[in-house]
């Protein structure tokens, strides 16, 4: 196993924007990508961040990203609307999907965007927390290449497809963020990096037995969180995300191979309800606030120091994170090679 290096988010998140850049994205565009992929490690959600950067850039360099800065709008019906992303990058489309949502139910009190053939959009829960820092409820979910089989099942039919709720408060969101497998595959993926084991439970390698060895979880299936209801969970994101969006679901997504040149078409549903429509913004949050303290300040079995609400820990790790990045020593040489092909000035702090 090898120990991560510590770097300047500030650095990592220039250096991010020049690679970006030179592999086709606009300025701008290149800009908000890497602000998503560093909030995701300050957040302590490393398989979100820096450690998805190279795969991007090579699904650029290869022609399997667009390089578009904005989503088509293919139809639109009162709260209900549809995009094509045509295969542009996922953090971009789903920003743009949520804002839409967010103005669309300001006016019709509540907003549907539903997003065909986008490719991976990071953290789903900062786009729940868009909308309810706009004083709105933001619902997320999307659909990703099949890992996870039916219960009793070795085919694999369905995604760890995520879901996201957000709900505003008077200080802070209260934001469910979940993956329906119990392990994600970026965070598989970040502990192969790694050379880690991952948790008992997560996954059956090729021949359906469990394991904890990442590459081989790779090689064969995930396992839904909860069992039968995480399949469920995931199927119904599958079906609600692809079908309204006219997209690609279940194994017409492709199986992951980790190839980071072939198609990769998710679809994607947004979904906002403006508060102020069905109730005083102010009473809401007022409620809000009662709930979330009667959380944190519940009964606590023995040895537990503290209790947290949904998304609390992921807040104030970002909050409290200093501008301090650490990644793993594969990471750090994949992203200095990308710099030395692209022609780009590498900072010396990734070649040391």
């Amino acid at each position: 196993m090898s120990d991560e290096v510590t770097f300047s988010a500030d650095l990592l998140r220039r250096y991010a924007t020049d690679l970006f850049t030179a592999a086709g994205l606009s300025a701008q565009a290149a800009g908000r990508v890497s602000d998503a992929l560093i909030e995701a490690d300050l957040s302590g959600r490393g398989s979100h961040g820096m450690l998805q950067a190279d795969r991007y850039i090579e699904r650029l360099i290869a022609g399997a990203m667009s390089i578009a800065d904005a989503p088509q709008v293919v139809s639109r019906s009162h709260g209900a609307i549809v995009l094509d992303a045509d295969g542009m990058e996922g953090h971009l489309v789903a920003e743009d999907a949520m804002m839409l949502a967010i103005e669309t139910a300001r006016e019709t009190g509540i907003a549907a965007v539903a997003v065909r053939r986008a490719q991976h959009m990071g953290v789903v829960g900062r786009y729940v927390r868009m909308a309810a820092e706009a004083g709105c409820v933001g619902i997320a979910m999307g659909n990703t290449k099949p890992v996870m089989a039916a219960p009793g099942g070795v085919e694999k039919l369905v995604g760890t497809n995520p879901l996201a709720i957000g709900i505003p408060a008077t200080r802070e969101a209260v934001v469910l963020d979940m993956a329906t497998s119990a392990g994600t595959y970026g965070r598989i993926r970040q502990a192969n990096a790694l050379g880690l084991d991952i948790p008992a439970g997560w996954a059956l390698d090729a021949d359906g037995i469990a394991t904890t060895d990442p590459a081989e979880a790779m090689k064969g299936l995930l396992l839904p969180v909860g069992g039968a209801k995480g399949f469920a969970l995931s199927f119904m994101i599958d079906l609600l995300a692809g079908l309204l969006s006219g997209g690609a679901w279940g194994t017409k997504l492709g199986l992951i191979d980790d190839s980071t040149v072939g198609p990769q078409m998710s679809s994607y549903l947004f979904i906002v309800l403006d508060i102020a429509s069905f109730r005083p913004l102010e009473e809401f949050k007022a409620e809000a606030d009662e709930a979330i303290a009667g959380v944190r300040q519940s009964r606590r079995a023995e040895g537990v120091d503290r209790l947290y609400t949904p998304g609390e820990r992921s807040a104030e790790q970002l909050a409290t994170s200093k501008g301090e990045i650490r990644l793993a020593p594969a990471v750090v040489k994949a992203l200095a090679e990308r710099g030395r092909q692209l022609g780009i000035t590498v900072p010396a702090e990734l070649l040391e």
